[in-house]
């Protein structure tokens, strides 16, 4: 790899401690994993371990109930919250490499209109995630 590409790459920003859920994580426990970890974006893995997915906080807030947590919540809203993540995930991820430059990560992010990118291996095992914050926190230490 060329030294200046190296050193563009994404292995500088990309957070390495991915949180993945399988496929048959609930809506339920997706949205408080979001919540205590304070991310976005869920990859979603298969049974190999590959990524098969991508849940983010907007897709949970889509499929569970707005009732919820409400005075007219009922049975069916909490039944919302037992669905499974592979009921509701991108199935067609937009993803990328380790060898990635900044700049073209970014424009794999304004082209895909994504907020995030997974960094997979050659096996489509999740090794890292891009966000547009990690963008916005790079760019904002670099000055």
């Amino acid at each position: 790899m060329a030294p200046e590409r190296q050193m563009h790459g994404l292995d500088r920003v990309m957070t390495r401690d991915v949180v993945c859920v399988d496929m048959d994580f609930t809506l339920g426990k997706a949205i408080e994993l979001c919540s205590e970890k304070r991310i976005r974006h869920l990859p979603v893995l298969d049974e190999n371990h590959r990524l098969a997915g991508i849940v983010t906080d907007r897709d949970l807030r889509y499929y569970c109930s707005p009732r919820l947590g409400t005075l007219s919540e009922n049975n069916a809203d909490r039944e919302s919250l037992e669905r499974h993540v592979h009921q509701i995930m991108v199935r067609r991820v937009v993803c990328t490499t380790a060898d990635t430059t900044l700049p073209e990560a970014a424009q794999l992010m304004l082209t895909n209109r994504v907020g995030c990118l997974p960094v997979v291996d050659s096996g489509r095992h999740v090794i890292g995630i891009i966000t547009t914050s990690d963008l916005i926190r790079y760019i904002a230490e670099s000055r």
